[in-house]
């Protein structure tokens, strides 16, 4: 039983052709070399397709033969067990089964472990964490998005009031009065406590009291407490991660936080989590929460308006998506 295969002796790169020679007795012999092992002292590469196989011998020289079909067959005449490895290697039950565990793994890490890593890991972060990136957000928001507020004066002191109230004068929450036509009735929160109010929503509060938007900024309010927005970067950061090192691209980690702030939507378990903290803090300071309620109908009638169904619009209610039955919650105070 003889195979074809080509001899490197480890100290250049010089190759030698020689012939292999595998005896009954489970020796392996290239007599052009003066070479005789026990098989047990060889190591033979498992298949990987046509790829030559390669004979690794203990003195550090090595063969490789691409005769595979050959070898497979001495190997199994000579009883000699393959690695099991090796018989995983060539299942294609075990192939399958190790794609669907991969794929199950990947799938697990990207939603459920990437929510928990995300909540477990925000919940131990300082505050402070991300302000340079809540900065950076709010200065690129100001650069594309975001102009001077319209408001009177008057109007953003009533606002201010209110909100000093709400946050007990905390320094940590900044609230900023900004227009934008091309973002439309909106609200957000930064991570690190700054809050952006657009003039077309409080336009859209026909409460006397602004008690609508005091609900608003209660609403955004929560989702800093409860650190949403630190969740969603983390996941973000976590998906990303999962895709760079499998496309091989990290170079997002560095740059993409203020966008990923930006752009990221709320689960519709914030929202709730963040709906049920406005309620309460209402209740506290003994408004009712039926001026919010009305300020989404307001929303979802502006959402339905031609005038929101202009593509450069990006209402609050794509990322706080109002329902029926959000308004039925404020609504029944």
């Amino acid at each position: 039983m003889k195979i074809h295969a080509k001899m490197f002796d480890g100290n250049s790169s010089k190759e030698h052709a020689v012939i292999i020679e595998f005896t009954s007795d489970k020796r392996l012999k290239i007599r052009s070399h003066s070479i005789d092992l026990d098989l047990k002292d060889v190591q033979i590469s498992s298949r990987l397709g046509n790829t030559p196989r390669v004979l690794q011998l203990p003195n550090g020289e090595r063969c490789k033969s691409d005769e595979n079909d050959k070898i497979d067959a001495i190997l199994q005449k000579l009883d000699i067990k393959r690695p099991f490895i090796h018989k995983l290697e060539r299942s294609w039950k075990f192939a399958f089964i190790s794609v669907a565990i991969v794929t199950l793994l990947v799938g697990f890490m990207l939603t459920i472990g990437a929510n928990y890593t995300a909540a477990f890991l925000a919940s131990r972060l300082p505050d402070t964490t991300l302000d340079k990136a809540s900065k950076n957000s709010l200065q690129l928001l100001d650069k594309k998005y975001l102009h001077k507020s319209n408001l009177s004066l008057k109007k953003k002191v009533k606002i201010l009031k209110l909100f000093k109230k709400l946050t007990h004068n905390n320094p940590r929450y900044k609230l900023h009065f900004r227009a934008s036509p091309r973002m439309g009735p909106n609200a957000f929160a930064l991570p690190n406590g700054d809050i952006v109010l657009i003039d077309s929503l409080v336009y859209l509060d026909k409460d006397p009291h602004l008690y609508g938007i005091l609900g608003v900024l209660a609403h955004e309010k929560g989702h800093v407490v409860y650190k949403h927005g630190l969740q969603g970067l983390i996941k973000g950061a976590i998906v990303g991660t999962v895709i760079g090192y499998v496309t091989g691209d990290l170079s997002f980690i560095t740059t993409a936080a203020p966008t990923m702030l930006l752009t990221s939507k709320y689960s519709r378990q914030f929202e709730t989590q963040a709906d049920g903290y406005a309620k309460s803090e209402l209740h506290k300071l003994n408004i009712t929460t039926r001026p919010l309620g009305k300020l989404f109908i307001n929303l979802e009638k502006f959402s339905k308006s031609k005038e929101s169904n202009s593509t450069d619009y990006f209402p609050w209610l794509s990322s706080h998506p109002v329902t029926s039955k959000r308004i039925d919650y404020f609504m029944q105070d």
